[in-house]
Order: C-alpha cells, then structure tokens, then sequence
C-alpha cells in the first residue's frame, strides 16, 4: 500500500521565483531548499498538494468547496506570475483513487480533469519539483473568497485523503504538502491603502506557530474560526490548507517550522 512519508507546508507568493532569480541567497529560497532536500531523502515519489485558487482555474459562476485534478498532466502558472511554465504531471490514478474514497467517506467532493492551475500550485513546484521525478495531485480548498468551508471540514477532509492514499494499492511514497499563509491581506482595508499587501493580525499568526509546534491540532482547528480566519485577512483562509495536510499526515508537532515576517512559514513533520 501507498505510505505517507512527510508532511510539508510552505507560502506560494507569487513574487518568489523572480525574487530569488535576482537573489539566491533569499532566505525564504534557503528555506524552500530545506524542504526539497527533505523531499529527496524521504524518496517521495508524488507530492500531494492542499492549495488554493485565485479565479485563475475556477470563478464565482463554478467554485467548489473542495476539488481534486485527476489527469495525466497539467500545466501552469495559468496567471501573470513571472516564473517558468511548466508542463507538471499528476499521478492520475491516485488522485481518481482520492475522489472515489472521498465521495464514499460522504464529501461532495468535484473532480476536474482538464485544468491548469495558478501560481499556488506552480511556485511550490517550481522551488520543490520541477527538477525531481516527482508527479503531484493537486487538491483545490476553496480559501479565497466567501464562504469557506469550516476549519473541522477542511481537517476531516484530510483525514478522508490520508485515509485513501494508505489504501492505494502499490509502494508509493507519498508527501503531503500544504501551500499558503497564515495571515495575509492583499490590496484590502486591513492594511495600509498605500500598501499592496499586509499582515493584519500578527498575533494570530504567533499562536498559529505556537499550536504547530506543540503538535496541538485540535486546539488550532477549535480557534480558527470563520471570524478568526476573516480577522486574519481576505487570504488568511489559506491556513485551511495547512489544517487539511496536518488532517492527511496524523497528528503530531512540526519537526520544523521556521516563521517569516510575512504572515507565513515553512515547515516539515517527519514521518518516515
């Protein structure tokens, strides 16, 4: 059966990729580093991605809750993000595997099997996979505009996928990867209006590192409430990313998680 072989989360800020083009020696690319390196000793063959859509894949008119791409390849960025375009392939099998168990486990769960995806899926890959054998199925969590779906829902939907990837059939090492902020306003009333984006509830994202660190899953799926997520940004439901891989992976304390300024993290959970 296929095995879970870490858990990792990281920001997918668009600007990275031309940031660190200009500056290697960035500390949030020394820190994707950290991660891939991870990758690579675990022997991961598939990355399983939470992230988020920001009307690039999906709109208003036909948004799910929760999706899943199965197909044997995609591509992206799909949005204006300077960074290379990449043809990324998706373990189709896998993914159909997560949609069918999914659906038995009572999620209303939408598949999609001709898509591209936005810089929330292509920047990680970019910093993590675009060198590696690594195929990724990507899993879609509507953070991004009302009304998100509740924070217990999001973890029991990643328990749901942990649940199916141990009963795939095959030695697939697979980690699960969680992409997104913790707290983050973009061009919204929270932050400065001279200011492009923001961090509004600094304290917020303290506690968030203090729950992961203690391994207190429950505690943070309890405090990160529809106000709370709203408190913390018009992106800060993007922590729901974080709460479904912390669902996939099993309970437990970050073995690292180092914070950034910027309302974000970088973490792994060692699980192999």
């Amino acid at each position: 059966m296929a095995k879970i072989v870490a858990g990792l989360g990281a920001p997918h800020s668009p600007n990275l990729p031309s940031v660190v083009l200009r500056n290697p020696d960035f500390i949030e690319n020394k820190l994707y580093a950290k991660l891939r390196a991870h990758l690579e000793s675990v022997d991961a063959d598939v990355l399983l991605i939470f992230s988020n859509d920001h009307f690039n894949t999906f709109f208003l008119d036909n948004f799910p809750l929760f999706a899943v791409g199965a197909a044997p390849r995609t591509s992206g960025p799909n949005d204006q993000t300077p960074m290379p375009a990449y043809t990324i392939p998706v373990h189709e099998a896998l993914a159909a595997h997560i949609h069918k168990s999914g659906i038995s486990d009572g999620f209303d769960f939408a598949i999609t099997q001709e898509f591209s995806v936005d810089h929330a899926f292509s920047v990680p890959f970019h910093f993590i996979g675009a060198n590696s054998k690594l195929a990724i199925v990507p899993i879609f969590v509507h953070c991004f505009s009302s009304t998100l779906p509740l924070s217990s829902r999001a973890f029991a939907l990643g328990q749901a996928i942990g649940s199916a990837i141990r009963t795939f059939p095959g030695d697939l090492r697979v980690a699960v990867f969680a992409s997104g902020s913790f707290s983050l306003e973009i061009g919204g009333p929270k932050i400065p209006a001279a200011d492009r984006s923001g961090v509004p509830d600094r304290v917020w994202v303290d506690r968030v590192v203090e729950l992961m660190r203690a391994g207190k899953v429950r505690d943070l799926v309890d405090e990160a409430t529809p106000l709370q997520l709203l408190r913390a940004g018009n992106a800060g439901g993007e922590l729901l990313n974080w709460i479904a891989m912390l669902g996939a992976i099993g309970e437990g304390p970050a073995s690292e998680l180092h914070p950034q300024p910027h309302g974000h993290a970088f973490g792994i959970w060692r699980r192999d």
